[in-house]
């Protein structure tokens, strides 16, 4: 076979946009394409020229151009900047990096590009930010000061990129200076609007006001590990009214569009069931990024007049302060589908170029109303009583009245009936396990690529104790939707029951970073798959957490009395047999309703019931 070569060369690369473009192309788009193509023609491309740059892509508002020598292109960048300080109406930033680069034709690509066009973004409006390595190829060569900003992680670089300014005044544009004037003399400005707007229009101003500064989030602060790519939590939308139905269509766009970004390859989102907390609160974006441990949040406001919904949103890098896209969407009510793509494409396309895994998702209806009442029902039929569940039926019998063939609704029921089962609070538990299987096996017949119908399955095959099947279909579901957490954790159950403790720990602890707020399952089950693998000190502190969550779980009195019977501790040990002996007269060890597949998982869970006094 052929070995395809690739050619490659090291170049210096200059990444030029104008700042606030979207902006004045909103005001007047004729007018801004002219001044735009105008600047290129008289100023950009014969810099361009002068200093042996050559134009090698255009995207609208930028461009990139490739130089062999670091000198030529920071020097052509500070004459482009000065030229430009004289239209007033356009300003740029520009970026620069020395980096390899691999040539396609007339084209180029790689990291030393993508490098560029993210230093770019951290230059000064009229300014100059360039890397450390044309930093290294500049020094003594040009009479100019670089001001360092030190280690900044920039998204889809793994590795953190040494940034400098350039600040020199020979060099830098006024409009740069302007701008660092302006924020010079804006804290004790804003103070005195501030004071005035209290003064003129009371207390509710300053909620109006104070958005206008954004506070950076501190790595310092950070309370989880940032993950090694780009991150991102997703506020849930704020409503402008009180409306209920209203505002459970904001709540079906954030969720929606969690799990939409949930499934961009290289993306990590935080599960809305921890976003959730923020939904009534004025939580700076710094400060959930540093709860939650991302770089980068979403937040928006969703607006229903009529047929017709608004949707305002916002993406801020958080590490910098800066917001880095922001839009206004409008649609009809029957097109909040096509809303929530747009929002989700726009959205990934900051993120990544691969949108592979977002164009086209699927959600099984074409009827908006349909598909938030699923939702609804999806989120009644977790909680566990039987008020719970009718509800959960209902709300998809709603559904199924609107769109008959929306296979998720009818997923849902057999959800609901295999749950009723288990928790025996169907009028006949048997019947209901049975009915349970058969509509979950009759979903995945209609659509087998639909996760939510194979969680539906696996979850009814668990019921019934049949784990390998069970985990079959949880691993199909998985590969589906591999990054949400309640199916992460629902599947690390069939793990556990098989005796397969590290691999459901694995899952486990994805499942916690993803949703860091979360309830008492997923600490019931990291106890139990760390007690399998013989860590019984570490397994007791998660399930002391759960239990603190959940205290009337009997499932936690049994597998405390395991580790407390491991440990070797008596007294807690006691206390835990009398507990579970008081709700369960009969309970011993050989009639426990814990029954772990694996033999030797099975044998280690009995010896610690044993040693904890439990009766034989």
């Amino acid at each position: 076979m052929t070995e395809v070569r690739v050619e490659r060369r090291l170049a210096a690369i200059l990444a030029a946009d104008v700042v606030g473009y979207s902006s004045l192309i909103e005001r007047d788009e004729t007018g801004t394409r002219a001044l735009l193509n105008a600047a290129f023609d008289k100023t950009i491309a014969p810099a361009f020229e002068r200093h042996r740059g050559r134009l090698f892509k255009t995207m609208g508002d930028g461009y990139l151009a490739e130089f062999a020598s670091v000198v030529e292109a920071v020097e052509c960048a500070a004459s482009i900047q000065r030229s430009f300080s004289d239209h007033n109406d356009l300003t740029l930033r520009i970026g620069i990096n020395l980096g390899d680069v691999i040539v396609e034709g007339d084209d180029l690509h790689g990291d030393g590009i993508n490098v560029a066009a993210r230093i770019e973004a951290l230059a000064e409006p009229g300014g100059i930010a360039i890397s450390r390595s044309a930093r290294d190829q500049i020094l003594d060569k040009l009479d100019i000061t670089l001001q360092d900003l030190g280690e900044v992680q920039v998204k889809n670089i793994a590795r953190p990129v040494r940034v400098f300014n350039v600040v020199d005044s020979n060099t830098v544009s006024e409009t740069q200076a302007l701008f660092k004037r302006q924020r010079r003399f804006w804290k004790p400005i804003a103070a005195g609007i501030i004071l005035l707007a209290l003064l003129i229009f009371g207390p509710s101003a300053w909620e109006q006001l104070r958005h206008s500064e954004m506070e950076a989030a501190s790595l310092e602060r950070m309370q989880l590990a940032l993950p090694d790519k780009p991150s991102v939590a997703i506020i849930p939308f704020k409503t402008l009214s009180s409306s209920e139905e209203e505002t459970l269509l904001a709540n079906a766009v954030t969720e929606d569009l969690t799990r939409a970004l949930a499934r961009v390859d290289g993306l990590f989102v935080i599960a809305s069931s921890s976003t959730e907390r923020y939904r009534d609160q004025n939580t700076s974006p710094a400060s959930v990024a540093e709860e939650l441990g991302v770089a980068h949040v979403v937040r928006g406001s969703l607006r229903r007049s009529g047929e017709q919904v608004r949707v305002d949103v916002e993406l801020i890098d958080t590490l910098s302060g800066r917001i880095m896209w922001s839009d206004r969407i409008d649609r009809a009510s029957a097109d909040v589908f096509e809303l929530q793509d747009s929002l989700v494409e726009q959205l990934a396309q900051q993120f990544s170029e691969d949108l592979e895994r977002v164009t086209g998702q699927h959600r099984f209806t074409e009827n908006p109303e349909a598909f938030l009442l699923w939702a609804r029902a999806d989120e009644a039929s977790w909680v566990n009583t039987p008020a719970s569940y009718q509800r959960a039926r209902a709300l998809a019998r709603e559904a199924l009245a609107l769109d008959p063939n929306f296979v998720r609704a009818k997923a849902l029921l057999g959800f609901v009936e295999t749950q009723t089962g288990y928790f025996r609070v169907a009028d006949d538990p048997t019947t209901a396990l049975e009915t349970g299987l058969d509509i979950a096996q009759e979903v995945v017949r209609l659509e087998p690529s639909d996760w939510y119908s194979r969680q539906v399955l696996a979850q009814s095959l668990l019921n019934l104790r049949d784990y390998e099947g069970a985990l079959e279909q949880f691993t199909l579901a998985m590969e589906l939707e591999p990054a949400h957490p309640q199916l992460l954790t629902r599947s690390a159950l069939a793990f556990i029951f098989l005796g397969r403790g590290r691999e459901a720990e694995e899952l486990l602890r994805l499942s916690v970073r993803l949703n860091p707020y979360h309830n008492w399952l997923a600490d019931q089950l990291l106890g139990q798959a760390i007690y399998l693998q013989g860590r019984y000190e570490e397994a007791l502190e998660h399930l002391e957490i759960s239990r603190a969550k959940n205290p009337r779980f009997i499932g936690n009195l049994w597998w405390r009395a395991a580790v407390y019977g491991q440990l070797g501790d008596a007294e807690n040990a006691n206390l835990a047999i009398e507990a579970i002996l008081e709700r369960m007269p009969d309970a011993s060890v050989s009639t426990s309703f814990i029954q772990i597949t694996d033999p030797i998982g099975q044998s280690r869970f009995q010896e610690g019931l044993r040693a904890a006094g439990l009766p034989e």
